[in-house]
């Protein structure tokens, strides 16, 4: 791009050269600012760029002049337009010269260059000297050596077991995200930049002391994700990993907090606290005592330490025994009006009531006084329109099995053990007529942020955490540093559209979500609750559009692993709540081992026969002949070979046409364009051929 007046004074082109006529100075001055820009972020600045001025600034018109008979003249209103671009790409890489972030991570790049140094040595160990280093890393930290002095080559061993294990190697900026959870801040990184395997990293080099490492998720789906897709890379290593789920009983958690490495969620860990704060021996407890904690990862921190930060984590203990009141209290409410008989504040979300609300209560209740001690119905009363005006089926709970459960607002998620307290919950069981339990007292509480502030070093990933640096600096001290991405982000982010109405919100989501499947794009629509995914999905069934739902109601989240890994696939539309909100990794074009299993499943279940599942091939259950081929191939596969092979067998006749068949589909698979996908057919009909021959 060339702006040209009179005979050219300044020239400036990004090619790694800049030359100029008249002001040295300047010259100098870039080439100084992008000498300190190590290679990987050469994309900050586009590969050809060129400013041509030329009229010597010492010349320039004041601001261009006021005077239209002094302004330059540009060559034609695009070139001025490009030129702005190019001066505000210019104005950018100052922004991050003058940044301290940027002057941090430019510091974490010679740990890096360190770490690529080590990666041809590494990466000539067999598997069995790879995992002995753990063994070596732990004894030169027994005698003398620091976590900082064994850094650079954990990263370079952990960096290749991903590479062995997952098919996965850590870019430069992976690396340096490690290294900023290592050093106990936290690290923001955009959205598909590998923050899971990032925490990798991190996990293996602090669990090296054996004072335990907690991987903290916002949820149980993303906490046995990673436990078992991250923890092929600890367990390759010699670590043992662990796993907390909701409903593990003592036991098991006791065993698995015990690991080197624990995956959990966040409220789990809370309750954990609190239940052993409330024990009454040691031999009920259930974390690592005197020290349980030590070093946590926690993933989506904002969303943990700042949206939830100040929610409290409440044990109960019963109270009263006033259940009989409830109900009563709801029927009066059904009769109270809004406005005449009570007043609401939303923004406290309070009611009171007015005198006529008060002379009708008391009549229906045959009281003379709504606050009698000796009969009082008051906080009955006040409780029934709280339930009555504030909580809203399947938006802040659903009644499933009798009972009315907590939907958490944040996650999209049911929070079976979680109560409302001070007789809220028994209120909204009464208005859905469900059986009343026991009203509670409170027992036991902490919220996230007293939680975390006892670790003694906390790090943190989430892709949105520069908003809140400060909040994070004045109550955790804990640095935000943004983590540059491996390529240029090339995303459009579209404006903000609002509506009038909700139902013509409603309506223009459905036509853009029609439009986007007449094109074959997937597409995720995200709703706020359970009753506006269900509206918008009966827009769309109206308009038979096929669709996916993905909400707390028992049917769909019993799908939520194979609603959300086939949620990127061509065609696919999924309507999720905050379910498939942090952390969900939704894979374009679909899962590789969903879509295996499918192919695996149509193009070979229709030769197979239904028979008894306990017959015999040479003298050995087929269960045992399964297992042990399930090793050749992925376990999930493997699982679908042990699956059909258990509930059918092969007729003789068929033989030779499975034997054409595997020819064929062979064939077809091995002109797939997708490697991952082609390997993964490959070994999954590889097993089923082994076992079925």
């Amino acid at each position: 791009m060339v702006v040209r007046t009179k005979p050219a004074q300044f020239k400036f082109t990004h090619n790694n050269t800049y030359t100029t006529q008249t002001h040295p100075t300047m010259a100098a001055f870039l080439n100084l600012s992008t000498s300190f820009f190590p290679s990987p972020r050469h994309h900050l600045l586009p590969p050809r760029t060129t400013f041509l001025y030329t009229t010597p600034f010492s010349s320039l018109p004041h601001s261009f002049s006021s005077s239209p008979s002094r302004r330059p003249r540009f060559a034609s209103t695009p070139i001025l337009s490009s030129l702005k671009e190019d001066l505000g790409r210019v104005t950018k890489v100052w922004s991050d010269f003058s940044s301290l972030n940027y002057w941090v991570v430019r510091d974490y790049y010679r740990l890096v260059n360190s770490v690529n140094a080590l990666e041809p040595h590494i990466q000539g160990l067999s598997d069995e000297q790879l995992t002995t280093k753990t063994i070596e890393f732990r004894h030169r930290l027994k005698h003398g050596e620091t976590v900082a002095d064994i850094q650079a080559e954990a990263f370079a061993v952990v960096r290749e077991a991903a590479r062995r294990k997952l098919g996965m190697r850590h870019f430069d900026v992976q690396i340096i995200g490690g290294a900023v959870l290592r050093d106990g801040s936290i690290a923001e990184m955009k959205t598909g930049e590998g923050k899971t395997l990032v925490s990798t990293l991190a996990a293996y080099l602090n669990a090296l002391t054996g004072e335990g490492v907690h991987v903290v998720t916002v949820n149980d789906y993303l906490a046995q994700r990673d436990a078992e897709w991250m923890g092929r890379v600890h367990r390759f290593l010699g670590l043992s990993v662990g796993l907390i789920q909701r409903g593990m009983k003592a036991e098991e958690r006791r065993f698995n907090y015990k690991c080197d490495i624990t995956y959990t969620n966040n409220s789990e860990l809370g309750f954990d606290y609190l239940r052993d704060n409330l024990s009454g021996s040691s031999e009920q407890l259930v974390m690592r005592w005197p020290k349980p904690f030590n070093f946590a990862i926690v993933d989506e921190v904002d969303s943990v330490l700042i949206d939830e930060g100040r929610n409290p984590l409440l044990i109960s203990g019963e109270a009263s025994k006033d259940a009989a009141r409830y109900p009563v209290a709801a029927k009066v409410a059904e009769l109270l009006v809004r406005d005449l008989h009570y007043t609401v504040e939303l923004k406290d979300n309070s009611v009171e009531l007015t005198e006529e609300g008060i002379a009708l209560a008391e009549m229906a209740l045959e009281t003379h006084d709504l606050w009698d001690e000796n009969d009082p119905w008051a906080r009955f009363v006040m409780n029934a329109l709280k339930a009555k005006e504030f909580y809203r089926r399947d938006v802040q709970y659903i009644v499933r099995n009798g009972k009315a459960l907590i939907i958490n607002e944040l996650t999209g998620r049911v929070e079976e053990k979680r109560r409302w307290s001070e007789g809220i919950h028994q209120a909204v069981e009464a208005k859905e007529g469900v059986k009343i339990e026991a009203d509670s007292v409170v027992v036991a509480q902490i919220t996230y942020q007293s939680l975390f502030k006892l670790y003694p070093k906390l790090s943190g990933m989430t892709g949105t955490a520069k908003t809140e640096e400060k909040e994070f600096l004045k109550m955790f001290q804990i640095p935000v540093i943004e983590v540059p991405t491996n390529l240029p982000n090339i995303r459009k982010d579209l404006p903000i559209q609002a509506f009038a109405t909700a139902r013509g919100k409603w309506e223009h989501v459905r036509e853009e979500v029609e439009s986007m499947f007449r094109q074959g794009r997937p597409v995720l629509v995200g709703t706020t609750s359970v009753e506006n995914s269900e509206y918008l999905s009966s827009l769309l069934r109206e308009q038979k559009v096929p669709h996916n739902v993905l909400n707390a109601r028992p049917k769909y989240a019993a799908r939520e692993a194979e609603t959300v890994a086939q949620a990127g696939r061509k065609y696919a539309i999924t309507i999720s709540t905050n379910m498939a909100g942090r952390g969900t990794d939704i894979i374009l074009g679909g899962n590789p081992k969903m879509l295996a299993k499918e192919i695996i499943e149509d193009s070979l279940l229709s030769f197979l026969t239904k028979e008894a599942p306990d017959f015999e091939v040479d003298g050995e259950p087929i269960s045992q002949k399964v297992l042990s081929k399930i090793k050749v191939g992925p376990s999930s596969l493997g699982l679908l070979a042990k699956m059909a092979l258990m509930e059918v067998r092969v007729r003789a006749g068929h033989i030779r046409k499975q034997n054409r068949l595997f020819q064929s589909l062979w064939r077809w698979v091995s002109q797939q364009s997708c490697k991952s996908l082609r390997s993964l057919l490959m070994n999954s009909l590889r097993v089923t051929h082994l076992v079925l021959r």
